[in-house]
């Protein structure tokens, strides 16, 4: 699966967005224009403006419900994707069904090299070790 990108999670959550502002200014034009009237023949209904400002308003309340719930779900999705699988045997990365090396998943990734270091623990623990090694070479 491809990465979610950021630029197009914002892009669809604006257009979710937008896709309720659009309801609402709808509701707004019917109850003004009154469309069954004009379109289907309907008899005449009043200008209520409170009812309209009510409905508008439980669709943005909604449109914001919504919009909130799926910027949650693609944070979670992101935060899906950062995971590695990593082998519990051979220590190698699962990518889209292929296993390799943690060297080579990086390279294939960010198009950067791997460098091996030691870290503290490491250093204290095998540090000396590696220095007797040198030294008998």
């Amino acid at each position: 699966m491809q990465r979610i990108r950021k630029r197009a999670v914002n892009e669809a959550l604006v257009l979710e967005a937008l896709g309720f502002v659009f309801v609402s200014l709808l509701i707004w034009v019917n109850e003004y224009l009154d469309l069954p009237h004009l379109v289907l023949g309907a008899p005449l209904t009043p200008w209520r403006p409170v009812e309209v400002a009510i409905e508008s308003g439980f669709v943005l309340l909604l449109g914001a419900a919504v919009t909130g719930v799926s910027w949650v779900t693609f944070r979670r999705l992101a935060y899906l994707e950062s995971l590695l699988t990593l082998c519990a045997s051979c220590q190698r990365v699962g990518d889209e069904g292929r296993w390799m090396g943690f060297e080579d998943f990086i390279e294939s990734r960010d198009s950067t090299t791997t460098t091996h270091g030691m870290c503290p623990d490491c250093q204290t623990t095998l540090g000396p070790a590696f220095a007797q090694a040198a030294e008998a070479k």
